[in-house]
């Protein structure tokens, strides 16, 4: 048996060592909950977990840049909801001021005064409707652009336009627009007894007769008179000299239309009895080489399109060709929605204020936009009307697009940022986190080896002792015999 080194020992020592480490590194996985502390712990599950970390941080950052943007939209539905209010009322003024039978000059100053006051309303929301620091409806944060003449106007923009070159994006017409019109002779002899029944499209019904006898001034005065009366977008005139009656839709368009039925073969209409429906065309051509739809005086750019998708301008000239060149400058709000760089929702806020709300508006008394209308005569009224529609369906334009994005995109997209986390989430933990029954199994196991190990090496460290107290005993045992004997 070797004195020198204690080999049993070293070997209990050793062990003790290799549980301790265990021990201590149970004590850490349980004490953090981690599995993964260092990168000792698991090289490659560090990698992938610390990825997946990041991945999170980033997800929960665009959650929460999804949600501001989410007020923001909100925020701008509220103001644009306060200004349908006050282009209703707006409206309402105006076909009480058309109603040339009812009201007279007095009334009409009031109703100009009210008027007045509903536009400061909506220039007071374009001016100070805010989020945070940023005004939101000034156009600041929205498309705009300008017509490079006065026969080309630049309507709106979406978010999808692209910000046109310094010299603008050309426009071409191939096809100008046409009003609904109906030419007939009417002698005195047609409009005796004549009746007809006129229908605008998606509009009133009148029915006029004339008298045996009665003239066919007299017939042109009465139907005028019922078209007043009705609100319908529709001129009526009476050549006397050559004999002419005009029925004319005001808009332009293939949607704006109107039915006539009469009483008598070859007068007005064709066939008696027989309804005849005239109908407008709506204007074609392109923007910078681009397809665009027609309705009416209005082309806008295809959804599809590169560089002018959703760009809507309003052609007044009366010739076809080149009609010059509209620039556009695009201002629209980009938001972070994702954890990657091309993860961006665009928000496009234009302005609201009535210098920009009803352009394009082919009218005669030549109003250009909302802030130019007055109710002071009758034809001056029917004009507001057509403006004050043109405005509604622009704000509509608007809280349609806001609608869609705040369902579709921004609601949709807080839906999947919110999965996403938590799946990501759930991924990191299932790499990362300690399994803490596992853990307490180990823990329990290395106390045992532990305590084993240490009870072991003192054991071992008095084996040697004892053989070294057995051998000092019998020597000593066999000196006293030895010296007993002599």
């Amino acid at each position: 048996m070797g004195m020198k080194n204690n080999i049993a020992s070293i070997n209990a020592i050793n062990h003790l060592a290799e549980a301790q480490n265990e021990l201590s590194d149970s004590l850490k996985r349980l004490s953090s909950g981690r599995r993964v502390n260092t990168g000792a712990d698991d090289p490659s599950g560090l990698i992938l977990t610390e990825r997946l970390r990041a991945q999170v941080a980033s997800t929960q950052q665009a959650l929460q840049n999804s949600e501001f943007s989410l007020s923001l939209v909100q925020t701008a539905e509220g103001a644009l909801v306060e200004v349908n209010n006050l282009l209703i009322e707006m409206r309402q003024l105006a076909t009480t001021a058309a109603n040339e039978g009812a009201t007279d000059f007095n009334a009409l100053l009031a109703l100009q005064v009210q008027i007045r006051k509903a536009i400061e309303g909506i220039d007071r929301v374009s001016r100070f409707t805010r989020f945070g620091n940023k005004i939101l409806l000034d156009g600041s944060h929205g498309t705009t652009g300008m017509g490079g003449n006065e026969e080309l106007v630049f309507l709106k923009a979406s978010s999808k336009t692209l910000a046109s070159p310094v010299s603008g994006y050309d426009v071409d017409i191939t096809e100008l627009p046409l009003r609904a019109t109906l030419i007939a002779d009417l002698d005195e002899d047609d409009a005796s007894g004549l009746q007809i029944t006129l229908e605008e499209e998606d509009g009133a019904i009148i029915r006029v007769s004339n008298p045996e006898g009665a003239t066919a001034v007299g017939f042109a005065t009465r139907l005028q008179k019922a078209v007043l009366q009705a609100n319908m977008n529709l001129n009526i005139r009476f050549d006397a000299d050559d004999e002419e009656l005009i029925i004319e839709h005001r808009q332009y368009g293939f949607t704006k239309g109107f039915t006539v039925t009469g009483t008598k073969d070859s007068v007005i209409v064709d066939n008696a009895f027989e309804p005849e429906l005239f109908l407008g065309r709506d204007i074609e051509g392109t923007i910078n080489d681009e397809p665009a739809d027609g309705d009416g005086l209005i082309l806008t750019g295809e959804y599809n399109n590169e560089s002018t998708s959703g760009l809507s301008v309003a052609f007044l000239g009366n010739s076809s060709g080149n009609a010059g060149s509209v620039t556009v400058a695009q201002n629209s709000l980009k938001f972070q929605s994702g954890s990657s760089v091309d993860e961006k929702i665009v928000i496009s806020l234009n302005s609201t204020h009535s210098t920009v709300l009803g352009r394009g508006v082919d009218n005669t008394s030549g109003f250009e936009n909302l802030s130019q209308i007055s109710l002071k005569s009758t034809q001056e009224a029917i004009d507001a009307i057509r403006l004050v529609d043109e405005a509604l369906d622009q704000l509509l334009s608007m809280r349609s697009q806001l609608g869609s994005v705040q369902k579709n995109t921004l609601e949709t997209n807080i839906s999947v940022l919110r999965h996403t986390v938590e799946n990501l989430t759930a991924a990191e933990s299932s790499i990362r986190d300690t399994d803490m029954a596992l853990e307490m199994v180990n823990f329990t196991k290395n106390q045992i080896i532990t305590e084993a190990a240490a009870a072991a090496i003192a054991q071992s460290n008095q084996t040697a002792a004892r053989v070294m107290r057995l051998l000092f005993n019998n020597n000593v045992h066999e000196h006293w015999s030895l010296l007993s004997d002599h």
